[in-house]
C-alpha cells in the first residue's frame, strides 16, 4: 500500500517535470521569437534601418533592370 502511494507520487512528479520542461522550451522560443520581431520592427523605424532598405531597394532595381525579362 505504502508502495503504491509513493509510484504514484512518483508518476505525478514526473509527469508535472515534464509539463514544466516543456513549458520551459516552449516559453523560451515565445521569447525568442518575439525578441527577434522586435528586433526587425526597431531596425525598420531607425534611420539606419531606412538606409538599409533604401541600398537594398536601389540594387535591386539595378538587379532587376539588367536581366532581360522578355519572353
Amino acid at each position: 500500500m505504502f508502495g503504491m502511494i509513493v509510484g504514484i507520487l512518483f508518476g505525478l512528479y514526473v509527469i508535472a517535470a515534464v509539463i514544466n520542461i516543456a513549458g520551459v522550451i516552449i516559453g523560451a522560443l515565445f521569447s525568442g521569437i518575439g525578441s527577434l520581431i522586435a528586433g526587425v520592427f526597431s531596425g525598420v523605424c531607425s534611420s539606419e534601418g531606412l538606409a538599409v532598405g533604401i541600398m537594398l531597394g536601389a540594387l535591386a532595381v539595378y538587379c532587376f533592370r539588367k536581366r532581360d525579362v522578355r519572353n
